[in-house]
């Protein structure tokens, strides 16, 4: 498992994000992986709702937790689900739908419940669609052009010039998120780069970090 630590940085845009997060590479990478697969993370706003209808045709409500519906607490949000003639189903874990435009006046979403699209890399539309788990960086430059007020991460393993280990090294990109502790959770308008220190630096990271000259966040259970 490795820690995140987030520059703290004024990051107004996606594109400023990525360019960010590619010079931290290049300042201090060795070698650096070809980029994974980016993850979009979940809708959870009327406007990313209707971002999100722009290339995905379903999508699937589920609650922020992983966990099965609460058995009591959602009965307005069923009645709308049904009167918009989306059935409730017997998954007790989602509820899958077409995106129809009329779902859009189920915002604001109860607390609890958020709605994934594209969540299989390999079943996506394009530009989101990827064969293998890695992509180009000319990938990355097209998701991140499409990606609007959808929340995305892309990470990208490197060996940090001085470090001993580059096991679980490297950068993370987090658009319209933040990271929390192990995943990003949706943060539209906020964009973030973190540096990822592998577990088997603890002795030289703090020393390490400190020569880097950037400011950075408190460290957060990363990869």
């Amino acid at each position: 498992m490795s820690l995140l630590y987030e520059v703290l940085e004024p990051l107004p845009d996606a594109e400023s994000a990525l360019r960010r997060a590619r010079g931290l590479l290049s300042e201090f990478a060795a070698w650096t992986g070809e980029p994974e697969a980016p993850e979009l993370g979940p809708v959870v706003t009327a406007e990313q709702f209707g971002h999100a209808r722009q290339f995905f045709g379903r999508g699937e409500f589920r609650t922020r937790t992983g966990h099965r519906f609460p058995e009591t607490g959602l009965e307005d949000f069923w009645s709308q689900l049904a009167r918009l003639g989306v059935p409730r189903g017997d998954d007790p874990f989602g509820v899958e739908m077409e995106l129809a435009p009329e779902l859009e006046s189920l915002w604001p979403l109860p607390p609890e419940v958020w709605l994934e699209v594209g969540w299989r890399w390999k079943d996506r539309p394009p530009p989101f669609k990827f064969d293998t788990e890695n992509c180009s960086e000319a990938d990355v430059d097209v998701v991140v052009a499409a990606i609007g007020p959808l929340a995305l991460d892309v990470q990208w393993h490197a060996a940090l010039r001085g470090l001993p280990a580059s096991k679980l090294c490297g950068v993370q990109l987090c658009l319209n998120s933040v990271w929390t502790m192990q995943c990003a959770e949706p943060s539209q308008g906020t964009h973030g780069v973190y540096l990822s220190i592998g577990t088997k630096n603890r002795d030289v990271q703090e020393e390490w970090l400190a020569a880097t000259g950037l400011t950075l966040g408190e460290p957060l259970v990363g990869w």
